[in-house]
């Protein structure tokens, strides 16, 4: 399941940043894209899409149908089914860390430095307000039996990301003795979460929402959870695309961000996968696009998937 990316989830640590600068980067140089794979190729034949029909990237990234019949029943057949447990939870989680990100930033622009003292506690003094949030989008979606686990949850990680954005913002404070507010975020807070997008040049929404795109290292990254697949880098790669699309600036680095919480850890568990946009990536990512279009345009059924048990539409499948 795809959700949202957060914010100091995708922040990384020294062991991190010394692979990406010291491996990925240089090797992404090294590797090269093809250029009609770049986005801002968007109106060559590689890239163009064949149908004008509009996808968002989840469900051109996401493949636990492995037939993409989901899509066939979506947009064919008409068929709509309520979110899964695991889906709502996401969302919930992704709204809560969207919901940090920017409050801190707010905070720091409209009250100055001076608030960095007392950010940890302002910022946790809005859990109650998300839990309540959450308990009414829990309750309205009927996931009612994991109620308690999704809100202990919701408490480890807000708690988590708080300290975390708290420890960023006074690493910075503390080794620069002149920073200005919009340095400081910049520094401290240098992804753009939910950035807006445009993505019909390549037959995509118009109103997409990339995970988070970090604006100094130009990295794209998605926030994951449940278990680790090949097909999670679609997503990344979309985006990607999308923005190169728009900016004409090459985005060469994606990350997959895993989030988890272990029974009985106080904290959330956080896995990352980097990796190079490469061209076979791209062309996966254009040859799903293209299949669902094409599966949609002609209305051809591509028979059930192998996973029935876990499918949200096995009722309609069978």
């Amino acid at each position: 399941m795809r959700v949202e990316v957060g914010i100091r989830c995708i922040s990384f640590s020294d062991e991190e940043r010394k692979y990406l600068l010291k491996k990925l980067i240089p090797a992404a140089r090294d590797r090269g894209v093809a250029e009609e794979l770049r986005g801002w190729s968007w109106y060559r034949s590689e890239l163009s899409p064949p149908h004008d029909i509009i996808l968002p990237v989840w469900e051109v990234a996401d493949k636990y149908c492995e037939t993409r019949r989901d899509a066939f029943l979506r947009h064919v057949m008409r068929v709509d089914v309520p979110p899964s447990e695991e889906m709502v939870a996401g969302r919930i989680y992704h709204k809560a860390i969207a919901e940090l990100f920017p409050a801190a930033k707010r905070l720091i622009y409209s009250q100055g430095l001076g608030v960095c003292t007392s950010l940890a506690q302002v910022l946790m003094e809005r859990l109650p307000k998300a839990i309540e949030e959450a308990e009414k989008q829990m309750l309205s979606s009927g996931v009612t039996d994991a109620l308690g686990e999704i809100i202990e949850n919701l408490r480890k990680l807000w708690s988590f990301e708080v300290s975390r954005i708290v420890s960023a913002i006074y690493a910075y404070l503390g080794k620069y003795r002149y920073i200005s507010e919009d340095s400081l975020v910049n520094h401290a807070l240098p992804f753009v979460v939910e950035h807006k997008l445009d993505g019909r040049y390549l037959g995509l929404s118009s109103n997409l929402s990339a995970d988070a795109i970090n604006m100094g290292g130009m990295m794209v990254c998605d926030l994951k959870t449940g278990q680790r697949r090949d097909f999670h880098r679609l997503s990344a790669t979309g985006y990607a695309l999308v923005y190169e699309s728009l900016y004409e600036v090459p985005i060469n680095i994606g990350c997959t961000i895993y989030l988890s919480f272990p029974k009985g850890h106080p904290t959330p568990h956080i896995e990352r996968d980097f990796f190079i946009l490469s061209d076979e990536l791209r062309q996966w990512f254009v040859e799903e696009r293209d299949c669902i279009q094409d599966m949609i345009f002609y209305e051809r059924d591509p028979g059930k998937c192998s996973e029935m048990g876990v499918c949200r539409y096995r009722d309609h499948c069978q």
